[in-house]
This record gives structure tokens, C-alpha cells and sequence, in this order.
């Protein structure tokens, strides 16, 4: 494993956007993986927004390795959540939750969100919108 997809990516890619498409099906020739807070993120969406159906997610889900959130990843996530507040810096909850899965895995977060380049020691593969 040596990338973790973030949400907005999933979504992209789900939508058959055809960046999205090249770049996950490259990737998973190098190791992908998701986060099961990224996974409920996105069904979330599939109950509210255009995408109505969950195989697609499933099928995606499949091909990666999803990582469930563990102690490692809870310690990863107070501790730069705290880093974040005391700059008055935070970010959004679940993306702290991604971003601490990424760093407890050693992968590169593949993301298109700007505010991930608060988090220290963080490594991205980004395409900002």
C-alpha cells in the first residue's frame, strides 16, 4: 500500500470523471487503500446527492485495502488535532481522521483539498480545484 484516496477523489472517480478514473485505476497498480471514515463519507453522499447507488462504492472498496480506525490512528489524530488547535489552525474532524490514517499507514494521501498541507509530516498527492 502506498496511497490512501481521499473522499473527494472516491466521489470523482465514482462519477466516471475521467482525471479521477486514469488516476485511481493507475494507482491501484501501486498499492491503494481508503479510510472507513472515507467510505461512510461517501455513502453518505450516495443518500443525498445525484449518486443513488452503493455496488459502485462497493466494487471500489473491493480493489482497496480499507483501513478501519484503530488505537494507532486514534494517537495520530489527538495529537494533530491538538498541534492544529493550538495554532488555531484545525480542519475539518473527519479529515483529521483521513489524515491520521495516512500517517499511521506511511501513505501518500491522495486528496484535491488545500488544507491538508496544515498537518506535519503529512504526504500528498494533491490536485487542489
Amino acid at each position: 500500500m502506498n496511497y490512501l484516496l481521499d473522499t473527494n477523489w472516491i466521489i470523482s472517480f465514482l462519477k466516471g470523471r475521467p482525471d479521477a478514473v486514469g488516476l485511481v485505476t493507475e494507482l491501484l497498480d501501486h498499492g491503494l487503500a481508503m479510510s472507513v471514515v472515507s467510505y461512510g463519507e461517501t455513502c453518505e453522499g450516495l443518500l443525498t446527492e445525484v449518486l443513488q447507488r452503493r455496488e459502485p462504492l462497493d466494487q471500489l472498496a473491493s480493489l482497496t485495502d480499507v483501513l478501519q480506525v484503530d488505537l494507532t490512528i486514534a494517537l495520530r489524530y489527538a495529537t494533530v488535532r491538538s498541534y492544529l488547535r493550538s495554532r488555531g489552525k484545525l480542519i475539518p474532524d473527519n479529515d483529521l481522521w483521513i489524515a491520521a490514517t495516512a500517517l499511521a499507514h506511511d501513505l501518500t494521501l491522495v486528496t484535491r483539498d488545500g488544507h491538508f498541507e496544515r498537518v506535519p509530516g503529512l504526504k500528498l498527492y494533491q490536485q487542489v480545484r
